[in-house]
């Protein structure tokens, strides 16, 4: 019997889940994003224009798919963290493989297991199958890529993602040592270190419902949270 995870994925013409997250394990052990960058747009070329497009696009539904502000709390910890500076971060963390992805959107303290590398931003990733799939025929990937498609892609990835309990709460400050301990301790090194601001915009209405629905119970045992 054929593997399902080795079938295109809904909405994609060549590539695989099994496909896409090989590829980025295969890539990943590249030293620094420079090199993993010209290695994976190399890569998508040898595979081709098919491919070079639905790799942009899965990336894309993958970002869209960990867009939760439980995540981008955590992620404030690093340091201030603007709309485009969480598209890095959720590119840095696509990334890092399949492991290390859905680790993170089930509990974010798996993050402080992470060497960062370079950095916890990877802009470049983004674009990735777009820079190849314009090298190869000098059409841009974001033309190819239709509402029904990404749909059909949405449905396929986030049927194999657990969200953890308040993923999409948006924690201010005083929280976060609770949620996230390991990772708080990590990146909090003084009180002058700290550049998280906890002024969620609370006339956004999806803000607004998601901090209103109150946090999850807080963790008995903070140092026993997390882990990989």
């Amino acid at each position: 019997m054929t593997n399902q995870n080795e079938q295109p994925i809904p909405g994609c013409k060549a590539m695989s889940k099994d496909g896409f997250w090989n590829l980025i394990s295969e890539v990943k052990a590249a030293q620094g994003q420079e090199d993993y960058i010209d290695i994976l747009i190399t890569r998508l070329k040898e595979l081709g224009p098919d491919h070079a497009q639905d790799f942009y696009d899965i990336v894309h539904v993958y970002q869209n798919l960990a867009y939760k502000f439980g995540l981008w709390s955590a992620a404030s910890l690093i340091g201030y963290i603007s709309e485009d500076g969480f598209t890095n971060f959720r590119a840095w963390l696509i990334s890092q493989g399949k492991e290390v992805y859905f680790a993170a959107l089930k509990d974010p303290n798996a993050l402080a297991d992470l060497d960062p590398g370079d950095g916890y931003w990877f802009e470049l990733f983004t674009d990735a199958g777009d820079t190849a799939l314009e090298d190869l025929t000098g059409e841009r990937a974001y033309c190819h890529t239709d509402g029904a498609t990404y749909e059909k892609m949405t449905e396929a990835l986030k049927a194999d993602i657990e969200y953890g309990e308040g993923i999409n709460y948006p924690y201010e400050w005083e929280e976060l040592a609770d949620y996230f301990p390991r990772w708080y301790e990590r990146h909090l090194h003084s009180s002058e270190d700290v550049s998280y601001v906890g002024c969620w915009n609370y006339k956004n209405p999806a803000v607004a419902e998601a901090r209103q629905a109150g946090p999850p119970p807080k963790p008995q045992n903070n140092m026993e949270m997390g882990g990989m």
